[in-house]
Parts: structure tokens; sequence; C-alpha cells
């Protein structure tokens, strides 16, 4: 995504890049700092310690006058409701106290919502999206509706804005399926 932002950045300034993969902690620096101002969200937060790094990237970000002091970069908690070994995120039940956690700690970051990437065809995995959107909305004194949810991709994303979501992910229906064969 990096070098994809640098060269588009420059020829559309406008362009509000968002973050949807997995990112290690190592990672959050250089990525704030070469997409800048543009990068508009990372949706896979779920430790405290990739929040910080992003947080500290956004004050450096700041300091060094590549943008204003108002700017904030909106996150999303990544949430496992799936339980597969091969799906990341918090569990639903530590979401509310990272949430809160996040907030006080991480001044330059914004909390924007919560997000998941359910088991396919487990449909029960948006509504339970939906109860631990309630938890954290609760922990952070906010209503429920001020949290964005960020689920459903190509195959369900119907289903998904059925269930409530806010937000989906459908690149493939838009840029055809990915070819993993290259990698």
């Amino acid at each position: 995504m990096i070098s994809k932002a640098e060269e588009l950045n420059g020829k559309y300034p406008g362009i509000e890049w968002h973050f949807i993969g997995p990112l290690q902690s190592n990672k959050a620096s250089p990525l704030v700092k070469h997409v800048g101002k543009n990068l508009k969200c990372v949706e896979t937060v779920s430790t405290l310690k990739l929040a910080q790094k992003l947080d500290r990237a956004v004050e450096d970000l700041i300091k060094s006058q590549e943008c204003d002091d108002t700017y904030r970069l909106s996150i999303f908690l990544q949430i496992d409701t799936s339980g597969e070994e091969t799906k990341s995120g918090v569990d639903a039940q530590h979401a509310p106290s990272l949430a809160a956690e996040i907030v006080s700690k991480c001044p330059h970051l914004s909390l924007e919502g919560v997000m998941t990437i359910g088991a396919p065809g487990d449909f029960s995995c948006f509504d339970a999206l939906v109860d631990c959107r309630k938890d954290v909305a609760e922990a952070l004194s906010c209503p429920p509706e001020r949290l964005e949810l960020s689920m459903g991709m190509s195959g369900d994303f119907e289903e998904a804005i059925r269930r409530g979501a806010t937000n989906v992910r459908v690149g493939s229906t838009i840029f055809g399926e990915r070819d993993y064969s290259k990698k």
C-alpha cells in the first residue's frame, strides 16, 4: 500500500486511504510516515501496542508539520467474532476495556467503530459484532450508533447490511478476485 499511496498521493491530493489488512506494530510508523495525512483509517487495530505505535507516528507527522495538530487517524477495533485460528482480533469480552484504554492513551487516534471478518457463511459473527459495539459504546459512554460497524465482504455484504453494517469491503466485486499465485 505504501508504494501505491506514494505514487497516487501526488496525482490525487485529496485521496483518502483505508488500511484494511493485518498490520504489525513495527510497520505502523512507516505506514503513517509514507502515506501521510492521506491515511484516513486503519481498520485492523486489535492491541494497545499497535494503537500506541500509530499514535506516536501521527504525533511525529504533526511535529514534522506535514499536517496540522487537528489531524486524527481514524481506527476501528478488529474483533474476533468467529474464534477461527486464521482470524485476528481482540475477543469481544476484552474489546470494551481495550477501547477505553486506547481512547484514554492515544490522543491522536479517533476510535470510529468495530470491525470483523467473520467465518464464511456464519452470519452470527455479524450479530456478535453488533452486540460487541453495544458493549464498547457503553464503556466509552456514547450511543452505539456513534460507532461504525465494518463487516461483510463481496460474498456476504447484503446480509451484513441487513444486520447493521455501515461499512463493507467489496474490493473483489469492484476489482476482481486477487491472484495470490504471484506472492
